[in-house]
């Protein structure tokens, strides 16, 4: 399931160039069930000792309408807004419910804002989509320096390993979710224009990642995996949110 949600400030909205955990700690805000809390935060859905939250946040849809470069801060204007998407259908619940109960303003990091709209959007998800990336897709693999050091690589669209590795990543999703394998788990994704890399920080390490457009196709089980948890690591933290690039057309 998709969710675009708007907000409204009086006011220009600061934020750090790097701002997803400001992002993920609004959303995590809006659980407002403890023990669903706590799951999400702790543990997740787990396979192979690895840990998937599910859900994925994008980028601020809107410009920045300036950049102070000395400050390393974004400004936006008054009003914002982002995607939001989930396989877990009590995320959405519990997220609903609070925005409905919610107090009048809701803490941005240090920007003060109001909800005012929120849009459930429909995707009729096919075996091949073309697909746009709203927040930089991310995959790498840990490996270890000649000085016995751990390195993270992160693979580019056009390296060999990126497709199959972003293919077995959704595997592992839907395993950690429905605990069975798919019965059909092919997938391809091909980068097709203006790809770019971005670089995050979050709490202090380095991500990287690339958007732009690209084709995706494979099973079933494993497009609608990827529409909703999105395609990639680190999805909870703000990497690997996708939207049929038609739904942007429409917009």
């Amino acid at each position: 399931m998709l969710c675009k949600i708007s907000f409204s400030s009086n006011t220009e909205i600061h934020l750090p160039m790097s701002y997803n955990y400001i992002i993920q700690s609004v959303l995590y805000k809006f659980i407002n069930e403890e023990s669903y809390a706590n799951f999400m935060h702790n543990k997740g859905y787990t396979f192979n000792k690895r840990s998937y939250k599910l859900f994925s946040f994008s980028n601020i849809l809107e410009k920045p309408v300036h950049i102070d470069r000395e400050k390393k801060r974004f400004v936006f204007p008054k009003d914002i807004s982002l995607y939001f998407s989930s396989v877990d259908n009590d995320f959405f619940r519990y997220v609903f419910n609070s925005i409905i109960n919610v107090d009048e303003y809701v803490n941005i990091g240090q920007n003060t804002a109001v909800i005012s709209k929120i849009e459930l959007i429909r995707q009729d998800i096919s075996q091949r989509e073309i697909v746009a990336a709203m927040s930089p897709i991310t995959i790498y693999s840990t490996l270890l320096t000649p000085e016995n050091n751990k390195k993270t690589y992160y693979y580019n669209p056009y390296e060999k390993e990126f497709s199959p590795y972003i293919r077995k990543n959704l595997i592992n999703k839907y395993v950690a979710m429905y605990d069975e394998e798919p019965k059909n788990d092919e997938f391809l994704i091909v980068p097709k224009r203006n790809i770019h890399e971005s670089i995050i920080k979050y709490k202090g390490f380095i991500i990287k990642g690339h958007t732009g457009t690209f084709e995706i196709e494979g099973a079933q089980e494993l497009m609608d995996i990827a529409f909703c948890a999105g395609l990639g690591g680190k999805n909870s933290q703000g990497m690997g949110l996708i939207v049929k690039e038609e739904i942007l057309n429409q917009k």
